[in-house]
C-alpha cells in the first residue's frame, strides 16, 4: 500500500544503494560508502577511518563514532584471539608463570 506507514514491524532492509548514499559524519559530510569503502581497503581501526575519511573527528566530538565502530564490526575482517596459556605467547613476559 502506497500510503502505508512503516513501523518497526514492517521495516525492511535498506537497499545497498541507497545505504551508501547515506551521510553518516554529518559534520564533515562522510557518508556511508567512504567508510565502507576504507574499512575494504585496510582501515580496520577506528583511528585508521578516521586518518582516511576524517569521519569522527567533527566539531561535535565524534557523535558517529557509535556508527563507524558497527560498520568497523560488519565490514572489518574479524581476527580470532589468541588461545590463553598456548602459543608464542606462552613465552612472552606478560604471561603469568606459576
Amino acid at each position: 500500500m502506497l500510503g502505508h506507514a512503516m513501523t518497526e514491524n514492517d521495516e525492511q532492509p535498506t537497499h545497498p544503494v541507497v545505504r551508501g548514499l547515506k551521510t553518516v559524519c554529518r559534520c564533515n559530510n562522510i557518508k556511508y560508502r567512504t567508510i565502507e569503502r576504507a574499512i575494504r581497503d585496510g582501515a580496520h581501526t577506528l583511528t585508521q577511518v578516521a586518518t582516511r575519511t576524517d569521519a569522527t573527528t567533527g566539531h561535535c566530538g565524534g557523535s558517529c563514532t557509535p556508527d563507524v565502530q558497527e560498520m568497523l564490526v560488519e565490514h572489518a575482517p574479524q581476527r580470532p584471539l589468541p588461545s590463553p596459556g598456548g602459543g608464542a605467547n606462552a613465552a612472552a613476559w606478560w604471561v603469568r608463570r606459576k
